[in-house]
């Protein structure tokens, strides 16, 4: 307990700081969205991003703040020592459940948000990645913490165990479908040119036809 203490002391005014930063950003990037998304969605999203932001700023601190006096960070890459070491006698189990649970809340809350996430394997790839740069960072910045294997391994396993379960709940934040709107046909009506009927009386039809009649005979 003393080594957690030790090594998450200093997240504990960071966090203090970095709260009300948050809690005030929530309702002012909801406003600002409520403007072209509906009520409900405008603050759902921006409390999931605004938490977001908050957790990874968080584990930024966490992960280049120094520990110890002498600054200098150390390398293990054998796979299983740290967790071994860490279930002995002189291990600590914290160091192990810190580890596990430091990009759990990410892996639970990115996957809302990005629907390329939306895969156990993805949010593990990704979660490898970003764990990989944090312990190198750690390394070359020389913070006096330990970078091992272990530690990218825990970390993969707390983002994918946080993404499992949220899983039910990646599609809440997702806008319905729009609504197909339908469209009168519209009758397309022809314009016909009027047509003018003239009426021949019937005695000039007759006196015609007697007329060529008259012609023939001769």
């Amino acid at each position: 307990m003393e080594a957690l203490l030790r090594a998450f002391w200093g997240m504990i005014p960071v966090s203090a700081i970095a709260l009300p930063y948050a809690l005030l950003g929530w309702p002012l990037l909801a406003a600002r969205r409520r403007r072209r998304l509906p009520a409900r969605y405008a603050t759902a999203t921006a409390g999931v991003d605004s938490a977001a932001f908050l957790v990874a700023f968080l584990v930024l601190c966490l992960v280049t703040m120094p520990v110890g006096s002498s600054g200098v960070s150390t390398l293990d890459l054998v796979p299983g020592a740290d967790i071994t070491a860490a279930f002995g006698d002189d291990g600590s189990l914290w160091q192990v459940i810190g580890n596990v649970l430091l990009l759990c809340p990410l892996g639970a809350l990115l996957p809302l948000r990005m629907r390329r996430l939306r895969t156990l394997l993805r949010i593990a790839l990704a979660a490898l990645v970003a764990s990989v740069l944090v312990e190198g960072t750690q390394y070359l910045i020389h913070t006096g913490r330990v970078t091992s294997t272990d530690d990218v391994l825990l970390n993969t396993a707390g983002a994918t165990l946080g993404a499992a379960l949220s899983r039910r709940g990646w599609r809440a934040l997702d806008l319905p479908p729009p609504v197909p709107v339908a469209i009168p046909a519209q009758r397309r009506t022809i314009c016909e040119a009027p047509t003018l009927r003239m009426r021949v009386p019937r005695s000039v039809w007759d006196t015609r036809y007697a007329a060529i009649a008259h012609r023939e005979r001769q």
